[in-house]
C-alpha cells in the first residue's frame, strides 16, 4: 500500500513594536551579484554556494570591532546552498541568485534566492540538498533616533534608539530518490533608513513529481531565533530588558505528496 504524506505549516514570527532593528545603511560604493543556473541531465550533480556578508558604520571599521562604540553597529549575514546528486539520477536544476548591497526597502532584498529541482533516481540514487540562511544585528544605543529615520512624527515618538543584539537563522534540507522541489530565501538588513524593518525569509514547499507519483525521501525545516534588548539610549543607564529564544524544526519521511513550510522574521521600530 503505498503511504501518502500531506504536511502543510505556515509559520509567521512577527517580534512585537517594542523591538529596535534599525538595520544599517549602505556604504558609498555598492555591490551587486548575480547568477543563474539551470540543468537538464541525466548523470551526476553538484552544485554550491557560500556568500559572508559584513557591514559596520564604526569609524575604524570591522577590524576594530569588538569592542562596539556607542551610536555603531555591525551586521552579518550568511546565505549557504549545497545541491548534489548520490548515483546516477534524472536531473533538473534551476536556480536565480541576486545580491545587492545597496540600501533595499521594503519589498526589495539584500539576499534573494530561488531554487526548483525535479529528480527521478536511477537504481535507488538520491539528491541532497540544504539551503540556510542567517541575519545577524548588534547595534549599541544611538543618541539622535531622528538621523535614523526619512518620517518627521519620530521624535515626538522616540528620541534615543536602545542598544539591541539579534539573530534569526532559517534553513531546510531535503534527500530523495523522486523530488519535486522549490525553495525561496530572502533577507534584508542593509536599508537607507530606519523605516523598514530587517526581515528573513524562507520558504520549502515539496510537492508529487507529476499526478499521483509523490515525491520519495525526507524532508526537514527549521527557524531559530535569538532576541535581545535594552530600553533606553546613550543617555540613560540601559540593561538587557527583554531576552526571546525561538526554535522550530518539521519533519516529514516516506511518500510526500505536499509539504510547505514558510518561515518569516521582521524586526523594526516602524513595521
Amino acid at each position: 500500500m503505498r503511504k501518502t504524506i500531506i504536511l502543510i505549516f505556515i509559520l509567521a514570527l512577527l517580534i512585537g513594536p517594542a523591538l529596535a532593528d534599525s538595520g544599517l545603511k549602505p556604504v558609498p560604493e555598492t555591490q551587486g551579484i548575480v547568477t543563474s543556473t539551470s540543468t537538464n541531465a541525466v548523470g551526476n550533480f553538484a552544485s554550491s554556494t557560500e556568500l559572508q556578508w559584513r557591514i559596520t558604520d564604526q569609524a575604524k571599521g570591522l577590524p576594530s570591532i569588538p569592542p562596539l562604540d556607542p551610536d555603531n553597529g555591525i551586521y552579518e549575514s550568511v546565505y549557504t546552498e549545497d545541491t548534489q546528486s548520490h548515483g546516477v539520477g534524472l536531473m533538473l536544476y534551476d536556480k536565480e541568485l541576486d545580491v545587492e548591497t545597496s540600501g533595499q526597502i521594503s519589498g526589495q532584498w539584500n539576499i534573494e534566492a530561488t531554487k526548483q529541482i525535479a529528480f527521478i533516481g536511477i537504481d535507488g540514487a538520491s539528491v541532497v540538498s540544504s539551503d540556510a540562511i542567517m541575519v545577524d544585528g548588534a547595534v549599541n544605543a544611538r543618541a539622535y533616533a531622528n538621523e535614523e529615520f526619512i518620517c518627521p512624527f519620530i521624535p515626538s515618538v522616540i528620541s534615543q534608539l536602545p542598544a539591541y543584539c539579534n539573530r534569526a537563522e532559517a534553513g531546510s534540507t531535503v534527500d530523495m530518490t523522486v523530488a519535486n522541489v522549490r525553495t525561496i530565501t530572502t533577507d534584508r538588513f542593509v536599508m537607507p533608513s530606519a523605516d523598514h524593518p530587517v526581515e528573513l525569509n524562507h520558504d520549502l514547499r515539496v510537492t508529487e513529481l507529476v499526478t499521483d507519483v509523490p515525491s520519495v525521501g525526507s524532508a526537514s525545516a527549521y527557524l531559530d531565533v535569538l532576541v535581545q534588548e535594552a530600553r533606553g539610549g546613550v543617555f540613560d543607564d540601559f540593561e538587557l530588558m527583554e531576552r526571546i529564544e525561538f526554535t522550530e524544526e518539521t519533519t516529514a519521511d516516506g511518500a510526500i505528496t505536499l509539504f510547505e513550510k514558510l518561515m518569516h522574521y521582521e524586526s523594526g521600530v516602524v513595521r
